[in-house]
């Protein structure tokens, strides 16, 4: 790849698996639709030192979401596990985690 006529080296090119924008439910709150706002890679500037540490650690790209006055935050890792593109996916889920 390049840029600017200089051989970029160590580019990483990442196909997003839902676009942003898109709807997703969770598992702990199946019915309430989060909006996909973007992705990151380990932790944002500004957050404490402290704050989720144990969460944002490595190089395992983030999912983040918002909707229904929430944010979350999961890894791309957990779609189709705590995170679904349907709400009947996110109920019955759910539903397992009651029995």
């Amino acid at each position: 790849m390049k840029e600017n006529g200089k051989e970029l080296k160590d580019t990483i090119v990442w196909e997003l698996p839902i676009c942003i924008g898109a709807v997703v439910y969770e598992k702990c709150f199946p019915i309430l639709p989060k909006q996909v706002i973007g992705y990151r890679i380990g932790r944002m500037t500004g957050e404490d030192e402290d704050e989720f540490e144990e969460y944002y650690g490595g190089d395992e790209p983030y999912i983040i979401y918002e909707g229904c006055g929430m944010s979350g935050a999961s890894p791309v890792s957990e779609l189709g596990k705590s995170i679904f593109l349907t709400r009947e996916e996110a109920v019955q889920a759910a539903s397992g985690l009651q029995k």
